[in-house]
C-alpha cells in the first residue's frame, strides 16, 4: 500500500511540474560564459531556453538555441525618450527581423533622457510595434526602475495610449518590490491582466532594498512566490516565465541548479 501511495505521488509530482509555465533564465545568467557554454549549462539543466537576449547577440544565441533544440523566447532591448524626441538603436529591427516566425516576444525598455515627453514615449513604442507587428512579434513594456517607465500602471497607460494591439507590459517581480513596495499584488496583475504579456521573477526578500536583496537564487529570500504564481493562474496566465540572474554572485550552474530545483518543488506542492 505505501508503495502505491509513493507511486501516485511521484506521478502527481511530475504531472505537476511538467503542466507549470516554462521558465528561462535571462541572458544575465550565463553572460559571464561563452554562448555555447551558457546554452550547454541550460541544455543540461533542463530549461527550456533562453530569454532578454541583447539584440547583438540574438544571431549566436539562436544558433546555439536551434542546436542544442532550446528556444530563444525574447530579446531585451532599450531605447530613451528625451525633451525633443527619442532615440531607438538600429539594432532593434534587425533583431526582430530575425525572430520573424517565432513567438519570441520584443521586450522594451524605455530609458529617461533629459526632461522626457510621455508624447515622445508613445511615438517611441508606435515605432517599435509597426517594425514588430511586420515580423509578427509582440512588443511588451518592462518596467525599471529609475527609467522612464518604471511602474507597470504607467506601462499600461503607455500601452494603452499606442492604440496597438501588439503592445503589452511586463510585471517585473524585482522592478515591482524596488519601485512599488506597498502596492497591493493582486490589484496591479489585475489591473493589467488583459495585456499582461510577460513575467520576470527570481528569489527577493519582501522588504528588499537593492538588488543584492531584490534579485536572489529563486531558493532564497522572503518573498512569497508561491502567491505570486497562485494570482497568476487565477487570471489566466499561461504564458512563460522568465529568471532574472541580475550581478548574481554565484557560478552559473549552481544557481541555475538551484532555481530549477525550486522551481520544481513549487509545482510539485500544487
Amino acid at each position: 500500500m505505501l508503495r502505491l501511495f509513493l507511486a501516485c505521488l511521484m506521478i502527481f509530482s511530475t504531472h505537476a511540474v511538467e503542466s507549470a509555465p516554462p521558465l528561462y533564465p535571462f541572458q544575465n545568467s550565463v553572460r559571464a560564459l561563452s554562448v555555447d557554454e551558457g546554452v550547454a549549462i541550460l541544455k543540461e539543466l533542463g530549461y527550456p531556453g533562453i530569454g532578454s537576449v541583447y539584440p547583438q547577440d540574438l544571431a549566436k544565441y539562436q544558433a546555439a538555441c536551434s542546436k542544442a533544440g532550446l528556444k530563444v523566447f525574447s530579446i531585451y532591448c532599450s531605447a530613451k525618450v528625451h525633451k525633443t524626441g527619442f532615440t531607438c538603436d538600429a539594432k532593434i529591427s534587425a533583431a526582430m527581423a530575425l525572430l520573424k516566425g517565432t513567438d519570441a516576444i520584443v521586450e522594451l525598455n524605455v530609458q529617461r533622457g533629459e526632461d522626457p515627453q510621455e508624447a515622445h514615449a508613445i511615438a517611441l513604442v508606435k515605432q517599435v510595434a509597426a517594425d514588430a507587428k511586420a515580423a509578427g512579434l509582440k512588443v511588451i513594456l518592462y518596467p525599471h526602475a529609475n527609467d522612464f517607465i518604471e511602474r507597470v500602471d504607467h506601462a499600461l497607460r503607455i500601452a494603452k495610449a499606442t492604440g496597438c494591439d501588439n503592445v503589452g507590459v511586463a510585471f517585473n517581480l524585482c522592478h515591482f518590490l524596488k519601485v512599488q513596495p506597498k502596492d497591493d499584488l493582486a490589484e496591479t496583475l489585475s489591473a493589467a491582466k488583459d495585456r499582461l504579456w510577460s513575467i520576470s521573477l527570481c528569489g527577493a526578500d519582501a522588504d528588499g532594498k537593492d538588488w543584492n536583496t531584490l534579485i536572489r537564487p529563486l531558493d532564497e529570500g522572503t518573498f512569497d512566490q508561491a502567491k505570486l504564481l497562485r494570482l497568476l493562474r487565477e487570471q489566466g496566465y499561461r504564458g512563460p516565465i522568465g529568471l532574472q540572474c541580475y550581478n548574481i554572485a554565484i557560478a552559473p550552474r549552481d544557481h541555475l541548479a538551484r532555481s530549477w530545483a525550486a522551481w520544481k518543488k513549487l509545482h510539485a506542492a500544487e
